[in-house]
């Protein structure tokens, strides 16, 4: 073996946990090809945990992946799955887990809440405008 040639290791247990996920993904910083891969993968994601929880419409709607609010609030659960179930987490990590859920289900039905969305149908999210104005320094006291 030359000193040019990189020694190997073997399989980085990192990636083999995380995939390429080196950390949370920052979904506006996305260009529109990786917007899409990262939403397929999520949106597989998605399908498998309101299977495997029973989550209720209510709660993650067909339509979610229209809200900006509920892909990153997902993402985020993803995440945190990801890293309580790794070969180095704590035995206690899947409890942490269950609370996380726990967590984004409530956060998760206050954003739902505002549209009314269900499986009869998407309502867009409401933003309202704020009004034109020129930035000012700030007052001082």
């Amino acid at each position: 073996m030359t000193t040019d040639e990189a020694l190997d290791f073997g399989e980085d247990p990192f990636q083999r946990t995380f995939g390429q996920l080196r950390g949370p993904v920052h979904w506006p910083s996305l260009t529109e090809d990786e917007t899409h891969d990262r939403m397929q993968d999520l949106d597989e994601w998605v399908r498998n945990l309101v299977r495997r929880f029973a989550v209720e419409p209510r709660i993650i709607p067909p339509c979610w992946a229209q809200h900006g609010a509920l892909v990153e609030i997902l993402s985020a659960l993803r995440d945190h799955e990801r890293a309580d179930y790794a070969d180095t987490a704590s035995p206690t990590a899947a409890m942490d887990f269950v609370r996380a859920l726990h967590d984004a289900q409530i956060i998760l039905a206050e954003h739902v809440a505002k549209t009314q969305c269900s499986v009869a149908g998407h309502r867009d999210d409401l933003i309202a405008p704020w009004p034109a104005r020129k930035p000012s320094a700030p007052q001082s006291d």
